[in-house]
């Protein structure tokens, strides 16, 4: 009797070992650590993040000064004001290539940058040279145009204006915040006169209150279609060819919006297309009166 209760009790105390045994999910010598689930932390797996999507823009809104035709002006359409160019055709195809509305914002060309840089606008195109100083602000796509500069001057004096010389104590006028007026700047004893917008400026050199007027030779070109009393000179004004060109500019550090400008821009590059924009351009800006 003895004999068989103290074997029972032997069973007992095994089956207590056994189950103790595999509570705790070890066997002998087992350094097995708990699982991330058990203790609550999370897995690998959940750890893992998602790539940021690309931001999308369900508008756009474009910088410009509309007075520079052919890059940017102002015509009547069905009777009301509107600003084309072909920087503007440049813009609608970046805005479509993102998906995007396109909206249009009219601001002097010296405030530009300070309206990028304030989040006003989310790009500019207005006929910019991204010069160093401008490149200390701003980023710059690549260049997609490129053009001379040209001067005006008053038709009965044409004559008297054949090098840059022949500009030095002159009466220059220029737009402010350009690289014109840099160009300017750099000429003996010129005295600038330095406005916000070209038709003011073509206005000065009309009434006589300038000598001559510096701007790009596609603008002075367009002036020559409705203006009769100027000229342009012979005038050549040597640039490197880096300050010639023409780009677009974002917020530094954008390089997303950056990135997709220059891939709409090389689309453009390759099939013909800027060079198209830039003929239908000067042939509407031919029209406006």
């Amino acid at each position: 009797m003895k004999k068989g209760l103290v074997l029972i009790v032997t069973m007992i105390v095994m089956l207590a070992a056994a189950a103790c045994g595999s509570g705790n999910g070890g066997g002998s010598g087992s350094n097995s650590s708990p699982s991330p689930s058990a203790t609550g932390e999370p897995s690998p797996a959940s750890e893992a993040t998602e790539e940021p999507a690309s931001p999308s823009y369900e508008k756009l809104v474009l910088g410009t000064s509309a007075d520079y035709a052919p890059f940017e002006f102002k015509v009547i359409k069905d009777g009301v004001d509107t600003i084309v160019g072909f920087d503007i055709e440049i813009a609608k195809e970046i805005a479509k290539d993102l998906g995007a509305e396109l909206e249009i914002q009219d601001l002097d060309f010296d405030s530009l940058l300070m309206a990028l840089n304030t989040d006003k606008v989310d790009f500019v195109l207005a006929g910019m040279n991204p010069d160093d100083e401008r490149r200390k602000a701003v980023d710059f796509s690549s260049i997609y145009y490129n053009a001379t500069q040209g001067v005006l001057v008053k038709k009965e004096n044409a004559d008297q204006y054949s090098t840059v010389d022949d500009l030095k104590g002159k009466k220059i006028g220029v737009q402010r915040g350009s690289t014109q007026e840099g160009i300017a700047q750099a000429i003996e004893g010129a005295k600038l006169t330095s406005l916000a917008k070209i038709p003011e400026l073509i206005m000065e050199l009309t009434s006589g209150r300038v000598d001559a007027l510096i701007v790009e030779r596609p603008v002075a070109e367009q002036y020559l279609t409705t203006q009769d009393g100027i000229a342009l000179s012979a005038i050549d004004i040597e640039q490197p060819i880096e300050e010639t060109g023409f780009a677009a500019a974002v917020k530094k550090g954008n390089q997303e919006l950056l990135d997709a400008i220059n891939a709409t821009l090389d689309r453009l590059i390759a099939a013909g297309d800027v060079d198209r924009f830039v003929v239908e351009a000067n042939e509407l800006a031919g029209e406006v009166e």
